[in-house]
């Protein structure tokens, strides 16, 4: 029986930074591409780009559950990444 790698230790140094660009682009690009296709699908929407993220930033702010998903998902989809690639590795796949 194959024995599982060992882990790596974590660098923090470097999951930090990883933490801070995921939640950059969770504030700046992801709240855009939000904006732009629910205009497409949806149609328009009752202000500009301004208005939807001051709202977002607003709701952030206030702890609102949707909001603060939308600003954490890139990084939380990283770690479900990472994690997945770990248990895989350790499954030997």
């Amino acid at each position: 029986m194959a024995r599982a790698r060992e882990l790596k230790p974590i660098d923090w140094r470097i999951e930090v930074k990883r933490a801070v660009l995921g939640i950059a682009l969770g504030l700046l690009c992801v709240p855009a591409l939000v904006f732009g296709f629910g205009r497409l699908v949806l149609g328009p929407f009752e202000g500009s780009i301004g208005t939807f993220l001051s709202t977002l930033y607003v709701d952030v702010l206030h702890g609102v559950p949707a909001a603060i998903a939308l600003v954490v998902g890139p990084y939380a989809l990283y770690l479900i990444a990472q994690t997945t690639r770990h248990l895989a590795e350790r499954a030997g796949r």
